[in-house]
C-alpha cells in the first residue's frame, strides 16, 4: 500500500472532491476493505449510489479490489491503495475540484453554526502571523503532523470500536503569504480594494 496517493490528473481531482467519495475513502480506511453494502450502512447511503461511487474511484486508482477477501467469485471487496490522499499546491484545476468546494463547505458550516450557536465540536480560526520563511515551514509540518496525528488516531480508534457511532469531520488548514494590496506611489499608504 502506498503511503500517499498524490492526486494530480483532473479526473482524480473531481472524483476526490465529491463529499461521498471522501467519506468512503475515510470508511475503508478504518475498515481496511469492505462491499458496497458496508459501506452503504456506515455512510447511510443507497447501496447502488454506493457502488457508482466506489466504480469512480476505482477508475481513477484510488481503490482497487480485494478478492482477497471476497465470499467468492462475484462478490465486490474493495480497498484504499494508500493511507492517505494529498493534492499538492499548484495542481492544474485543485482550485476549481478541490479549494472552492471545501472553502463552500467551510462557509456552509459555519454559517449554519452560526444560527444554531457555537459548539465545543467545530472551531473557526483566522490568525495573522508575521513569520519568517523558516518559521512558516516549520508551522506547516506542525499542522501536518496534528492532522496527521489525529487521523490515524481516529482510524485506530474506529477499528477498535467499530461499532461505536462516530461523525465525520473534516479539517481544513491553509497558511500561505497573505498579499498586501499595493502600495500607492506617491503616498506609501496602501490601497484598499474598493471591492472588499
Amino acid at each position: 500500500m502506498l503511503e500517499t496517493f498524490h492526486v494530480q490528473d483532473p479526473a482524480a481531482l473531481r472524483a476526490i472532491a465529491h463529499p461521498l467519495r471522501q467519506r468512503i475513502l475515510m470508511e475503508l480506511a478504518v475498515l481496511g476493505h469492505a462491499r458496497a453494502a458496508d459501506l452503504a450502512q456506515a455512510t447511510g447511503e443507497p447501496a447502488n449510489s454506493v457502488s457508482f461511487h466506489l466504480r469512480v474511484l476505482a477508475k481513477v486508482g484510488m481503490i482497487v479490489e480485494a478478492p482477497e477477501h471476497a465470499r467468492d467469485r462475484r462478490d465486490r471487496v474493495w480497498k484504499n491503495v494508500a493511507q492517505s490522499y494529498a493534492v499538492e499546491p499548484g495542481t492544474p484545476d485543485a482550485v476549481r475540484h478541490v479549494v472552492r468546494p471545501a472553502l463552500a463547505w467551510a462557509e456552509e458550516t459555519f454559517r449554519r453554526g452560526s444560527e444554531t450557536g457555537s459548539r465545543e465540536d467545530r472551531i473557526l480560526a483566522l490568525s495573522t502571523l508575521v513569520l519568517t520563511a523558516e518559521q512558516a515551514a516549520t508551522m506547516s509540518r506542525e499542522l501536518a503532523e496534528l492532522l496527521e496525528r489525529w487521523t490515524a488516531r481516529s482510524l485506530e480508534e474506529g477499528r477498535a470500536a467499530p461499532q461505536e457511532r462516530r461523525e465525520t469531520y473534516q479539517a481544513l488548514a491553509v497558511l500561505a503569504p497573505r498579499d498586501l494590496p499595493p502600495a500607492d506611489e506617491a503616498t506609501g499608504a496602501r490601497t484598499e480594494d474598493p471591492g472588499a
